[in-house]
């Protein structure tokens, strides 16, 4: 019976983990990179294999696993995330916004936000 309670405490906890690992971030706008706030520097948080896809000058690259080692290297306390992916953008936008940094908007690689408003919420 201890050992039913203690594997259903561990299945939870598990599960809790994966589900806020991939909850949608609010109050951060999908904006095209052209239009970003001029005032955010642009951290691009895709890995080193997918930055073929869509290269910005004047964009910090630091992948998600090295953002904890040098996230300190970002200039400015205002970001604009470029991600491949939701799960990447979630992850880079909490981890930012743990660390003191004003996320103003994302932009993900394979969706330019022309189909999307400029403030919309996700």
């Amino acid at each position: 019976m201890l050992l039913l309670i203690g594997g259903l405490a561990l299945f939870l906890i598990i599960c809790y983990f994966i589900v806020q690992r991939s909850r949608w971030i609010k109050n951060v706008p999908c904006v095209d990179v052209k239009h970003h706030d001029q005032a955010s520097q642009i951290v691009d948080v895709r890995d080193y294999n997918n930055l073929s896809t869509m290269t910005i000058s004047g964009a910090i690259v630091i992948p998600i696993p090295y953002l904890k080692r040098y996230y300190h290297e970002i200039p400015s306390k205002k970001v604009h995330v470029i991600a491949g992916s939701q799960l990447e953008k979630n992850i880079g936008v909490r981890f930012l916004r743990k660390n003191g940094f004003d996320v103003t908007g994302y932009s993900l690689a394979e969706c330019t936000c022309s189909s999307h408003s400029k403030n919309m919420v996700l």
